[in-house]
């Protein structure tokens, strides 16, 4: 009987051993898939790239981290998304050699101007500080991102603006034509054609209201005139003016359109 009783013991005993084992190794196995579903997901990597946007030498960076692949496109959106600008594209980025080509659509902010509700982080005056920094901030970025896979050093890599049928771009309020053959080089300034454009006057005018961003509305010799402007001081200044303020400015007047441009403020 006590064999009995000695043999059925050992027998619970190898059991309960047994058993033991196996959750043992069960948990560990568990334990383990854990930690590598942990360590799989944390070693997933994004892809990195700088967004600057500045004109001239003074640019502000923005790191932008994606699943996405980094194409010209995407820093063109993720520009678009973080300033307001409208930077809609025609096509798609042109990438040969050691240029780059960006060709915006007719919705484009170059043609249409800024959002009526501004980014106040990147706010713009008027048409030529948007185009401005639309056209410096790309091109920087561009070459930034790309120059090591498409030239020896980022001013090495070109890059050319056009619009739709590859043509040129146009700024006709300033007078502006970005080239689509020649590398872009920087805005430039307004050309002012003497046999067009007279020389400058002197006026006295009572401030009625801003007009779309870079027009004011004013009354000059008691008739109500529209004044365009495209400097920021002069815009700076008119911002801070209400109706009925009086001030004296200096303007030039386009024979060819008519059309009055405020230059300067001078009280």
């Amino acid at each position: 009987m006590k064999r009995l009783i000695i043999v059925l013991s050992s027998v619970l005993i190898a059991v309960s051993v047994f058993t033991a084992c196996g959750k043992s190794e069960d948990n560990i196995s568990s334990s383990s898939s854990a930690v590598n579903s942990q360590t799989s997901s944390s070693e997933t990597e994004k892809n990195e790239a700088a967004i600057y946007i500045g004109s001239g030498t003074e640019y502000k960076e923005t790191l932008v981290l994606t699943d996405e692949e980094i194409t010209p496109e995407l820093l063109i959106e993720k520009m678009s998304d973080l300033t307001g600008w409208n930077l809609d594209l025609a096509k798609d980025v042109v990438m040969e050699g050691n240029s780059i080509t960006v060709c915006f659509a007719k919705t484009a902010a170059v043609f249409t101007g800024p959002p009526e509700e501004q980014n106040e982080d990147y706010f713009v005056y008027d048409i030529k500080q948007l185009c401005e920094l639309i056209f410096d901030s790309i091109k920087y970025t561009l070459q930034y991102n790309f120059a090591d896979q498409m030239a020896e050093d980022s001013e090495e890599l070109d890059v050319y603006f056009c619009t739709e049928n590859d043509e040129p771009i146009t700024i006709g309020e300033l007078g502006i034509t970005i080239p689509a053959d020649e590398p872009y080089t920087g805005i430039g300034t307004e050309e002012v054609n003497n046999e067009t454009q007279s020389s400058t006057k002197t006026a006295q005018c009572e401030f009625e209201g801003l007009g779309d961003g870079h027009s004011v509305e004013v009354i000059l010799d008691n008739e109500v005139e529209v004044f365009q402007f495209y400097d920021e001081t002069v815009a700076k200044k008119l911002s801070a003016m209400t109706p009925g303020d009086n001030f004296k400015c200096e303007y030039i007047l386009d024979e060819a359109t008519s059309t009055k441009i405020l230059t300067k403020i001078i009280e």
